[in-house]
């Protein structure tokens, strides 16, 4: 009981029902003590402030109301749709807001493109760290840049400030890096730097960077170290380049792409066994190949992606880019855990997972699954809110949105949000939806699309991996029989 009214107030708060309430008393005890002046100066009767007095009560509940709906509307509002806010007007001129572009490398070197998709990654997680800077969210920019794009012109449609641009050439153990900063407002350089060093300076090269872009938009340098120490760079470079190319391979999101980063991030624990990142890598591998029943030893590799996934947040407890996947690898079997890990991730710093928004995403799910759907809801309006006008965040929270709606049994909604998506747990997710809105025919086109695309789809472990959907066991079975329904209707 303490929990749950504990809960209640702290969305109240979050909701600024307090705030809202606190406000209207102030305005109606100064109102009040107007009419009362006037009262007595004109020598109006004393119903006057009395009818106001009621007044002012009558409307102080429905004041309350009015703050409580108008959030509960702003945090339901993306089912409508991608929230793509419209394109500023005017460059920001306060807080410097940089957008890091994708480092370029050539296209025939699988290598060298790794090496500067991870070199951008961690620059960009390097920045965000930095108090006094804002940065674009590093999916909202894009995972490469094709040879035709304008790096400037993208930059300012997510309403930067600066623009950072780059390019990496790697041959053998040395390592070419040229980049600079431009105020987009008039395209002035305001710092560029080349660097030919061996390949091992890499994590060296990326400090450097760093304090070079913040020390030419005026923020004070010393704090790149405080923001050095929550990104936690690996001791071996390989086991950087194999957890890099873990990373990029596993976005695919297919049986054999997560086979192969699950080799790539097991060699590199190997190399480096104090990691956050490949543990948190291989922890959300290991969870999604179970959740999918693409292994043949799914009890046991999801007891794997706990104990990794215990090891990345013991290991990486600062870090946003390891904890993102850890809490991703947690909600799908242990939400508890993920909500746990959150709470005490935000509480050392509140605004760890700028640079890495799927923290919020995956959390706001495990809030979901766990009865807290007000929480959850919360988290995806600031998940989508860190995207700056782009419809990445819109899609996406989408389809965390489906997930949360899955929880408190909105069918109809559920089928709408994860229409078209590229998950086969997504499509199950809609499948389930469809079964139970009386979309039986619908369903079953849902579930032969998916078959098409993996013809080993285990229908029979879905049945069971939906039982425990939710903490309340009453969703789960509901979310489980509509399968069971879907299995009879296919065999007779």
């Amino acid at each position: 009981m303490l929990v749950s009214v504990t809960g209640f107030v702290k969305q109240l708060w979050k909701r600024k029902v307090v705030q809202f309430g606190v406000l209207y008393l102030g305005l109606a005890w100064v109102l009040l003590q107007v009419a009362i002046a006037i009262e007595t100066t004109m020598k109006l009767p004393d119903w006057v402030d009395q009818t106001i007095l009621v007044l002012l009560i009558i409307g102080f509940p429905l004041a309350l109301l009015l703050a409580w709906a108008q959030v509960s509307q702003a945090n339901i509002s993306i089912i409508s749709g991608p929230h793509i806010k419209d394109a500023p007007a005017n460059i920001p001129i306060g807080e410097p807001f940089i957008v890091v572009l994708p480092f370029r490398a050539r296209e025939s070197d699988e290598v060298e493109q790794l090496t500067a998709e991870g070199l951008t990654d961690d620059i960009t997680s390097l920045l965000t760290g930095v108090k006094g800077i804002k940065v674009a969210p590093r999916l909202a920019v894009g995972r490469t840049l094709g040879p035709d794009a304008a790096p400037l012109q993208i930059a300012r449609d997510l309403g930067g400030r600066y623009a950072m641009t780059g390019s990496v050439r790697r041959n053998n153990d040395r390592l070419r890096i040229s980049c600079e900063l431009t105020d987009i407002r008039d395209k002035e350089q305001k710092w560029s730097q080349n660097f030919d060093r061996p390949v091992d300076d890499i994590f060296a090269i990326q400090d450097e960077i760093a304090k070079g872009v913040v020390g030419a938009v005026g923020t004070v340098i010393s704090r790149v170290e405080s923001a050095r120490t929550l990104r936690q760079p690996p001791d071996n470079l390989q086991a950087w380049e194999l957890t890099r190319r873990a990373i990029a391979i596993v976005w695919d999101w297919r049986p054999e792409t997560l086979s192969q980063g699950l080799l790539d991030v097991r060699k590199a624990i190997k190399l480096d066994p104090n990691y956050a990142l490949a543990h948190a890598v291989l922890a959300m591998i290991l969870s999604w190949r179970a959740v999918s029943a693409w292994t043949e030893k799914i009890a046991q590799e999801r007891d794997e992606a706990l104990i990794e996934a215990d090891k990345a947040a013991r290991l990486g407890f600062d870090n946003a880019e390891a904890l993102w996947p850890t809490i991703n690898a947690y909600w799908a079997s242990a939400p508890e855990r993920a909500v746990q890990l959150y709470e005490q991730s935000i509480k050392r710093h509140p605004d760890i997972f700028l640079s890495s928004p799927f923290g919020l995403a995956h959390a706001s799910v495990a809030y979901a699954k766990i009865g807290r759907i007000e929480e959850g809801l919360t988290l995806i309006q600031q998940f989508q809110d860190t995207f700056p006008n782009d419809e990445y965040g819109g899609v996406w929270a989408r389809v965390f949105m489906g997930y949360i709606e899955l929880c408190s049994r909105n069918y109809k909604t559920v089928a709408d949000l994860l229409a078209n998506t590229a998950s086969e747990h997504d499509g199950m997710c809609r499948v389930v939806a469809l079964m139970n809105s009386d979309q039986q025919d619908e369903a079953m086109a849902e579930f032969n699309r998916w078959k098409a695309v993996n013809p080993a789809i285990n229908l029979d472990h879905y049945i069971e991996q939906f039982k425990a959907y939710h903490i309340d066991t009453s969703i789960g079975a509901e979310l489980s029989d509509g399968l069971v329904r879907l299995k009879t209707a296919i065999t007779n």
